[in-house]
């Protein structure tokens, strides 16, 4: 399965890549890497189990880095997943609302 990666979920990761850098150590940046990196091999394998955001909504979501980070995503009907943002535990949940709006 294609993974593709949203702009918006570009500009997140990158945003949250520049806040661990500054609160976080290297060891801490690899392993958020590493679970990115499980995350493809899940999504690769076809293993889609992740809860959903809303129940009547098509996105789900996977917990990361602890549980600090959220991968938000989706399944296309040609076969594809799209990454729709990711997010870190701590930000504004209306912030969140707007990115995942349609």
């Amino acid at each position: 399965m294609k993974i593709i990666y949203s702009e918006t979920a570009l500009e997140t990761l990158n945003e949250i890549i520049d806040f661990l850098e500054y609160k976080w150590t290297s060891k801490e940046i690899d392993n958020l890497k590493n679970d990115i990196f499980k995350f493809e091999q899940t999504i690769d394998e076809n293993l889609i189990t992740h809860q959903y955001y809303l129940k009547e909504s098509e996105i789900r979501f996977m917990l990361i880095a602890k549980k600090q980070v959220k991968i938000f995503y989706k399944k296309t009907n040609d076969h594809k997943v799209q990454v729709i943002a990711f997010w870190h535990s701590k930000g504004s949940t209306q912030n969140l609302r707007k990115l995942l709006k349609p």
